[in-house]
């Protein structure tokens, strides 16, 4: 079987447009659910296409990047696929740890999600087998373990779809499972696909570096390359070693290996985390880098894993890295207006308005408004009564798909808090229209119409609500059962 490697996961949809897949089933391995409503727009712009170098060009660069002007990235290729007729049914084999979340979390992030509607949501249950199916967004999903796979009836035309971010624990970057216990199950599945994509997601911060090799590991296991696959398994035993704190053995091995494979950017870079000299430790690293660009310091990446990753970094150690990191920009305006957005989107999260606003200046000068960033800020400045301020960046965050529903929501609560009722309406109808089963939008507009005097509209949207919260729990209370297996 041959194996395509893509660095971002958004490219296999490229790929299986020009291969030609329509309708298939895709057992899809994945930490995260790349599927997400994307507006009519920036679907029919894809319909459009007439050749592979069209689909290509409205590919989001990097996921950090605004929607207008591209069709798809990472976060949501998953939903055109579906649109365009190339996936039927998606049978999403997730890790464990994400599987076994707190279901009443994974169901209000799907609520809040555009295009969702409460009956689909609601479609979910649990089989005996004691995987969940379900449809949301119109594709049929079964959301599964790796070890289920013998149990549900896959189709032989199937495609393997693997994103090896599906390896790795977040938050602590730590392997659950080793490629090879994986790669067995899913050699039983009787298919006849010649041809099974595997993406690395390590420019966009979610996969780290040191396991970017993982990518190669599967790809010689399924292209049975029996050298290859002795010298990645080999590898990963070294880094298990090194994760169990033997860094002085990780270091020897790595070093054994390096006089079979020398021009390996893996094993090099592998060595310079295991090496105690500092100085020694940077010169394999660099060495990595010179053999690979892959390897090379990326402050973009950088920024980006400690907000995908949830790396453990306080307030005071982040200034002191993005201090180093902004010393470190390229000259790329892109990519350093990116970087900007990344501290801010940080800066954010620790609650520090006037840090935030500064990278969104150092962005806005360099790539222009970020509605993204923009909604972050605007949210907290409207919680802190800056009603005005706000009121200009979340103007900036209606301006794209993933940001508008969300700015709706933020002015609709602003103008409520100054007595506008009419307007906060207009805003909470807007966000309603594209989150229908978002419970607080219901809620709100229920207080809406009744300060508004709109007596028949505050019931009926009581009612909605009321009808969802019922439906919430049934849901939760079937997902929660213990399924029998079969």
């Amino acid at each position: 079987m041959k194996a395509v490697i893509f660095e971002e996961h958004s490219s296999v949809l490229p790929f299986w447009w020009e291969q030609g897949v329509r309708a298939r089933t895709v057992v899809y391995l994945d930490a995260h659910l790349d599927l997400q409503h994307i507006s009519a727009e920036r679907l029919a712009a894809l319909e459009g296409c007439g050749n592979i170098e069209q689909v290509r060009a409205l590919e989001k660069r990097h996921a950090l990047l605004p929607d207008k002007g591209s069709s798809y990235s990472l976060e949501d290729f998953l939903y055109p696929a579906a649109r365009l007729g190339m996936i039927s049914r998606l049978i999403w084999v997730a890790p464990s740890h994400v599987r076994t979340d707190n279901a009443e979390r994974a169901m209000q992030q799907f609520q809040q999600m555009d295009g969702v509607h409460p009956e689909d949501l609601y479609s979910f249950r649990k089989t005996r087998g004691g995987w969940l199916e379900g449809r949301i967004l119109g594709l049929d999903i079964i959301v599964c373990d790796y070890l289920d796979l013998d149990q549900i009836a896959v189709p032989a035309d199937a495609v393997i779809d693997i994103d090896i971010d599906y390896f790795v624990t977040v938050p602590g970057d730590n392997v659950w499972v080793s490629p090879q216990m994986v790669f067995d199950a899913l050699r039983r599945l009787p298919l006849v696909s010649d041809t099974v994509t595997i993406s690395r997601s390590v420019s966009s911060g979610f996969m780290p570096l040191r396991y970017r090799f993982f990518a190669d590991y599967l790809a010689a296991l399924w292209e049975d390359q029996a050298e290859q696959q002795a010298h990645f398994a080999r590898l990963f035993d070294y880094d298990q070693t090194l994760s169990g704190g033997e860094r002085d053995a990780a270091a020897a091995r790595c070093g054994e290996e390096l006089k079979r494979y020398p021009h390996c950017a893996a094993t090099w870079y592998l060595l310079g985390l295991a090496e105690a000299d500092r100085a020694m430790s940077e010169r394999c690293r660099s060495r990595a880098a010179e053999l690979s660009h892959a390897y090379r310091h990326d402050v973009l990446r950088r920024a980006c894993a400690i907000r995908n990753r949830m790396l453990t970094i306080d307030l005071s150690g982040f200034l002191i890295l993005q201090q180093r990191l902004t010393a470190e920009l390229g000259r790329e305006r892109t990519d350093a207006g990116l970087a900007w957005v990344a501290f801010g989107l940080i800066y954010c999260k620790f609650g520090d308005i006037q840090r935030s606003t500064d990278c969104y200046k150092h962005a806005l000068a360099t790539m222009g408004v970020h509605p993204e960033l923009a909604l972050e800020i605007g949210t907290q400045l409207a919680a802190s009564r800056r009603t005005e301020e706000a009121a200009v960046y979340l103007r900036v965050a209606l301006l794209d798909d993933k940001s508008r529903t969300g700015a709706h929501l933020a002015l609709a609560q602003m103008e409520g808090r100054k007595g506008l009722f009419e307007e906060a309406r207009q805003h909470l109808e807007r966000a309603c229209r594209a989150a229908p089963a978002w419970p607080q939008l219901l809620d709100l507009l229920a207080q809406v119409h009744a300060r508004l005097g709109n007596q028949p509209e505050a019931t009926a949207y009581r009612r909605r609500l009321e009808e969802q919260r019922t439906m919430a729990q049934q849901l939760l209370g079937r997902l929660s059962e213990v399924g029998c297996k079969s």
